[in-house]
């Protein structure tokens, strides 16, 4: 019975990844669902969600039931990123919002009950080390999704969203800090700032998250992220540069800035002619 159940659910799925079409085409820069290991909103992605939801029940190990929660929490991020992008202008965009947020939250709580729980009987397990690395790197990714989406929404909007997201990454910090010693937790953040493997604006943005956690969190935090900006001040210093310079947006800026330019120059030399035309047929 199960093994039909398991054919069923594999064709099923083969089936809808050749029909299902992505609700939203990820813009450049940014954070898409294949980099959270999830898949763009769609039929598909409604029933894999479907199916994790079904899995959650079955599953009794906290740390797998965490990883199954974690892919949920991707998808919902990319729905929220996905919804505003789409309604930006929409009246009741907060409300929605706060929909979509509370879900993902509880998705968040959720996760962060549960490795709570399991570290207080596996302390030293590679598997749960293995999962907050993961869920280190995810939460940075899903901060730098909301950042984006605060400047592309009316300034009340902009508010709340900023709200949330600050919400959201002062428990990160917390329950992070909680979970592990404070080296480990240096450790962690030092690596998505190191990982090379990254695209350099993913690893400016986590730099600047990382810098924001120590202004809004409490003491132990603060210090703990003061004393990772001195040990790791060489990658700091890098990420700083590259941020000052940011070529692409440089060239992107120069290369329409001499566009107007020579565009304004076509514009004078038309608006001269026409006056020397209309001079001449003057006289």
């Amino acid at each position: 019975m199960i093994k039909k159940i398991t054919i069923y659910s594999s064709f099923l799925l083969l089936l809808l990844s050749l029909f299902s079409m992505p609700a939203l085409a990820a813009e450049e820069n940014d954070i898409s669902a294949e980099e959270l290991g999830v898949e763009e909103p769609g039929v598909l992605s409604w029933f894999k969600d479907t199916f994790d939801t079904v899995q959650l029940w079955f599953t009794q190990d906290l740390v797998k039931k965490s990883e199954i929660e974690l892919r949920k929490a991707n998808r919902q991020i990319i729905k929220i990123k996905e919804f505003i992008q789409n309604n930006s202008e929409d009246e009741n965009l907060q409300n929605r919002f706060n929909e979509l947020d509370g879900k993902y939250q509880n998705l968040i709580n959720n996760i962060n009950s549960r490795i709570e729980e399991f570290k207080e009987e596996n302390n030293d397990s590679d598997k749960f080390n293995s999962f907050l690395d993961k869920y280190t790197n995810h939460q940075m990714l899903h901060q730098e999704i909301m950042k984006k989406l605060e400047d592309q929404v009316p300034e009340e909007a902009m508010g709340k969203i900023q709200q949330k997201r600050q919400e959201h990454l002062e428990n990160f910090g917390e329950v992070m800090n909680k979970l592990q010693e404070r080296e480990e937790f240096k450790e962690r953040l030092g690596n998505i700032l190191n990982d090379e493997q990254q695209r350099n604006e993913i690893r400016v943005r986590a730099m600047e998250t990382i810098e924001e956690l120590e202004e809004i969190s409490g003491e132990e935090i603060k210090e703990t992220i003061q004393e990772l900006k001195l040990e790791k001040k060489e990658i700091f210093q890098e990420l700083n540069n590259i941020n000052l310079e940011n070529p692409i947006q440089q060239q992107t800026n120069t290369s329409n800035q001499g566009e107007d330019y020579q565009l304004q120059n076509q514009i004078q030399v038309q608006q001269q002619g026409s006056d020397q035309g209309n001079g001449k047929r003057n006289n």
